[in-house]
Formats: structure tokens, C-alpha cells, sequence
């Protein structure tokens, strides 16, 4: 954990006004953004927001808790986590898990979530690939050898196999940077 989320933690832990504000200053617009994105209001945002907050305020304040990634991560875990819960309750379709249970903090519940974060990330930039990179890449992926990705595919040779594959790669890099929200987990 950075020295600027430790000092932001100690300000919400002791009350530090300014402190607060400066977590409202620096985080609230970017944690709106996602439940704006996602179908809420402004209303929503700080509802979510200042919700986040109290549950890392009642977590923080349990012996044995310890801040592994950045205060923004975590605000932004639990917030989109927060809103999620939200939209299944309104939607009524799907199962719901009691906020006790959504938010039992192991010592990695902070990896974790950016993890989560970072997988969902990863998994719509590669829906936005074309069908050839899609499948040349989940054959990659399972580790087949380039000799029987570039026969699988039709392509004339293994180099070009190869060739395919950066190309395909770095597309994905290039629509995971893009991203929004890979841009907002990187404070």
C-alpha cells in the first residue's frame, strides 16, 4: 500500500475533515462514473460512495486489517460491487448475497477484488476481437503448439502463426488500456 492511501485511511479512521474531503475530492468523480455508466444517478454515486466508505471504516477499525492495494481500489471494488447488488435487488432476478457475506475481508479481499476488476476487463476487450484473433488466441491460451495453431487456422507457416498471434495480442492489450475502467483501477 502507498503512503497517500495510508494517510487517506487515517483520515477516515480519526475523522479528519479534510482529509474526508479529499477522498471525496479524488475518488467520488471517478466511482460516479462507473454507476453512472451502469444505469444510476448522481444520487446513486454518493449514496454507493459514502456506503463504501462506512464499510471500510467498520472493516479498518478490526484487529488484524491491513490495506494491501490502494484506497482507491478498494472504494472502487466495493462500490461497483455496492451498485451490482443494487440493480439485482431491483431487478429481482437474481439471488443476492447478504452485505455479511459480500464483504468479509480476508487479508487479500483487496487483490481480490482488482483481480475480479481486472478479469472482467480483460474478457469484454476480448469479445471486441474478431473471430479469427478470438479463436487463435483461446487456442494460444490452452497452450496448443504454434505448429498445430498455424494448421487449425490455415495459415501457410508457422511464422505467420506467429506474426498472428502479436498482432492479436497486442489488438487486446490496446482495447484493455482503452478501457475506462482499467484506466480508473490504475489510480
Amino acid at each position: 500500500m502507498n503512503k497517500e492511501s495510508q494517510t487517506q485511511l487515517q483520515a477516515l479512521l480519526s475523522g479528519d475533515n479534510d482529509g474526508i474531503r479529499e477522498i471525496y475530492r479524488l475518488y467520488l468523480p471517478r466511482a460516479a462514473s462507473l454507476i453512472t455508466r451502469n444505469g444510476g444517478s448522481s444520487d446513486d454515486a454518493k449514496d454507493i460512495f459514502q456506503e463504501a466508505l462506512v464499510i471500510i471504516y467498520e472493516k479498518a477499525q478490526q484487529p488484524g486489517f491491513q490495506l494491501k492495494s490502494s484506497l482507491y481500489t478498494l472504494i472502487y471494488g466495493i462500490c461497483r460491487n455496492l451498485w451490482g447488488n443494487r440493480l439485482q435487488k431491483k431487478s429481482s432476478r437474481n439471488v443476492t448475497f447478504s452485505e455479511d457475506d459480500k464483504y468479509k475481508f480476508d487479508e487479500d479481499i483487496e487483490k481480490s477484488i482488482e483481480e475480479a476488476e481486472e478479469n472482467k476487463i480483460f474478457w469484454d476487450a476480448f469479445e471486441q476481437l474478431g473471430q479469427d484473433c478470438q479463436k487463435l488466441m483461446r487456442l494460444f491460451f490452452d497452450k496448443v503448439r504454434m505448429e498445430k495453431i498455424a494448421e487449425l487456422m490455415g495459415f501457410g507457416s508457422v511464422s505467420y502463426a506467429k506474426k498472428r498471434k502479436f498482432q492479436c495480442k497486442e489488438r487486446l492489450v490496446n482495447l484493455v488500456k482503452e478501457d475506462l475502467r482499467f484506466q480508473e483501477l490504475k489510480p
